[in-house]
Parts: structure tokens; C-alpha cells; sequence
């Protein structure tokens, strides 16, 4: 389970294996809640026997992370994998206050390194409540990035300070491209929000890979930094990004490899 700030994903992963040739968990199953709908149950049991199932739980929001494992202890007896420190995963972190970084972000770091090519760099784009475009460098450190909001807390924003501009929701700003030119209110919203985003990241990726003198991922170069989409939101960004794999649980993926390794 990865609890996040506006939601829970539950994820049923099995083993196989990966790219490099080690164990890599293939997510068989996949479903997100709001944060305040319960536990789906009869869900999880279908995945698998929920008495028997080996549980791991992180997330962004430490109350409820807890929360949802007492929930787990109650009603399976169960001891989960709670990630509860930064110390206990698989990833060198080079950061000015290392125990700051959310876990989501480093969650993040450990899938993509199980994953890079060999001695490139990757860049994570992770399209949330925030989104955050970090860089994992060629030796697989975690060294920072950028956060900005993301698609929804935009949206919610210019709603909230200003006086007359309504509220969209996710529904209402994808999943289609929107045009720059918007002709009424709302399409001006979606276009300024979408392109405002798109150019946004497309403008951390560049001046990341000017900092370390890479090409951008986009280009043939073996030195480019590798590019991955994660979050909510990725699957409207992916159309400006066609060559960048899109990965929706990854920080379920990385929890999952770090639950192996403790």
C-alpha cells in the first residue's frame, strides 16, 4: 500500500524477473481509493488470501500509513512492513537534510535503479498532489530535484485565490490535450494548467541535464539521462513525452524491492 496525500493505491505484486535478470515485482493487480473510503476488502481478498499475504506499507502521509497497518494488524493478524525510516533503503541519498526527502521520492529511486540502463542517469517525473522531477545519477544516487504542483492542486488554487474562476477537477482537465488558445473560462484554465506543467518540466529536464552535461533524454546519445513517468497525472503528461516509459505504481514497486531486502 502506498498512502499518499489524496489517496490510497493497494497493489498485488509477484515476483519475476527484471531487466537486469534480478527479481522484479510485476504488479498483477493495481486499484486506488480515496483516503477516506475504507479498506476494500473483498478486493484484496480476490488478489489473495489476505490472512496469509505478506503486507508492506509506506507513503507520504505517516498518520495514516499507521493507520492503515493497524487496520491490517486487526483484521489479519498480520505484522506489516511499515517503511517507516529512510536508513532502511537500498539507495545512497546526496542531499543537503537526506531524513527531509518525502519517501515517495526515494521509494521512487530504488524501482528506477532496478530498472535504468546500466551507467545512465535516470530522471523521475512523479505527476501527484505535488510533482516532483528528481535525478538519480549514473551510479544510482538519489541527489534532489524540483517540486512544483501538480494538475489538481493548480487547479485548486486558482479556484481558491481569486474570486471568480471555478474549480476543475481531474475529470474535468484530461484526459484529452487541451489547446493553448482557450476561448471560455475553463478551456483557458486546462490549457494554462496542461501546457503550463508540460513546459515546466520540459524545463527542469533541460537545465538537469545542463548541470550534469548530459543530451536530453529525447536524443540517441548513450549519455542521455533516462527518462520514467510515475503518478496520477503521467498518463496525460505521456503525450509530450511519447519516448519515456510510464510506470504508474513505482513507488509500490521500489516499497516492494525494499520489503524483500529487509
Amino acid at each position: 500500500m502506498d498512502v499518499g496525500n489524496s489517496r490510497i493505491k493497494y497493489g498485488w505484486f509477484e515476483p519475476e524477473a527484471g531487466p537486469s535478470g534480478a527479481m522484479w515485482p510485476r504488479c498483477a493487480e493495481f486499484i486506488p481509493t480515496p483516503l477516506a473510503a475504507p479498506v476494500p476488502w473483498e478486493t484484496l481478498q480476490a488478489w489473495t488470501d489476505v490472512a496469509t499475504a505478506r503486507v508492506a506499507i509506506a507513503g507520504s502521509n505517516p498518520v495514516l500509513v499507521e493507520e492503515t497497518a493497524q487496520r491490517f494488524r486487526g483484521r489479519c493478524g498480520c505484522d506489516p512492513f511499515v517503511l517507516h525510516t529512510r536508513a532502511a533503503l537500498p539507495v545512497n541519498v546526496d542531499v543537503d537534510f537526506p531524513e527531509k526527502v518525502g519517501l515517495d521520492r526515494l521509494l521512487n529511486a530504488v524501482a528506477v535503479n532496478a530498472l535504468r540502463p546500466a551507467s545512465r542517469p535516470a530522471i523521475v517525473v512523479d505527476s501527484g498532489t505535488a510533482t516532483t522531477v528528481d535525478w538519480i545519477n549514473a551510479e544510482g544516487t538519489f541527489c534532489g530535484g524540483a517540486i512544483l504542483p501538480g494538475f489538481a492542486l493548480s487547479a485548486e488554487a486558482l479556484h481558491r485565490y481569486t474570486a471568480l474562476l471555478p474549480k476543475l477537477g481531474l475529470s474535468d482537465l484530461g484526459p484529452d490535450v487541451p489547446a493553448a488558445l482557450g476561448k471560455n473560462t475553463e478551456a483557458a484554465l486546462r490549457g494554462g494548467i496542461f501546457w503550463g506543467q508540460v513546459g515546466a518540466v520540459r524545463q527542469i529536464i533541460q537545465e538537469l541535464c545542463q548541470q550534469d552535461d548530459r543530451p536530453l533524454p529525447d536524443s540517441r546519445d548513450p549519455r542521455a539521462p533516462w527518462l520514467l513517468l510515475t503518478g496520477g497525472g503521467a498518463s496525460w503528461l505521456s503525450s509530450q513525452f511519447p519516448y519515456a516509459p510510464h510506470v504508474p505504481s513505482l513507488a509500490m514497486h521500489g516499497l516492494i524491492l525494499a520489503a524483500w531486502q529487509a
